[in-house]
């Protein structure tokens, strides 16, 4: 275990709500360009009783066997404290996009438990067909997307997560699909986190309701 303080978020502790206002002041298309990302050396630094009281969750929450939960379990509180995306929002996210299946392919080519695109994030990440990695490219890739084009938005998560399900070459050169498609997104979003919410146990801390509202 670091010495790093792990985020313990309640499913109450994340507001996200009226993400999009960024995007609809930029009115060009951003330039590619290099990314500036971490040196992605992750190792495991999660403990076992943390562990396995997370599995236990999810579990629960997303009617997992107890063996998948406990191997997910690890790779979603990895993820978290390597990132500092909160491990609801994995979950969440995870759930969303592939119902923790580890070999699904999208028919536009996105692989894995968390549907990263090989051709974008394999020189950052590493091979993320395998899952581990692919769930630690998963933390990797929101939080450059919340740093990149989220950091002056009211809701940087909401933000992040419509620049992860529709690109932010999309979001800005077509603004009125794209929208329309990352709010079906995160209302998907929003049922992921309500059924975890429900199964949350007491963390004796002062909790407020998850909120994820359309992005537009």
């Amino acid at each position: 275990m670091t010495n790093k303080k792990r985020t313990v978020l309640g499913a109450g502790c994340l507001v996200l709500a009226a993400a999009g206002s960024q995007l609809r002041n930029n009115e060009s298309a951003p330039q590619r360009q290099a990314l500036e990302l971490p040196p992605f050396t992750a190792s495991s630094i999660t403990i076992e009783q943390d562990v396995r009281e997370y599995a236990q969750r999810l579990e629960t929450a997303y009617q997992l066997s107890p063996e998948k939960a406990y191997t997910y379990s690890n790779y979603i509180l990895e993820s978290a404290e390597y990132s500092d995306v909160p491990k609801e929002l994995l979950a969440a996210l995870i759930h969303t996009e592939s119902h923790f299946r580890d070999d699904v392919i999208s028919v536009v080519g996105a692989v894995g438990p968390a549907q990263i695109m090989p051709q974008l994030w394999n020189a950052a990440c590493g091979d993320v067909h395998e899952p581990r990695t692919n769930i630690l490219c998963a933390g990797v890739v929101l939080q450059h997307y919340k740093r990149r084009f989220c950091a002056d938005d009211s809701a940087p998560y909401a933000c992040a997560l419509s620049n992860y399900n529709v690109g932010p070459g999309n979001l800005r050169r077509r603004p009125d699909s794209s929208l329309a498609a990352a709010n079906r997104y995160l209302n998907k979003m929003s049922n992921a986190l309500a059924v975890y919410d429900e199964v949350m146990v007491d963390l004796s801390m002062e909790r407020e309701p998850i909120i994820l509202a359309d992005v537009w």
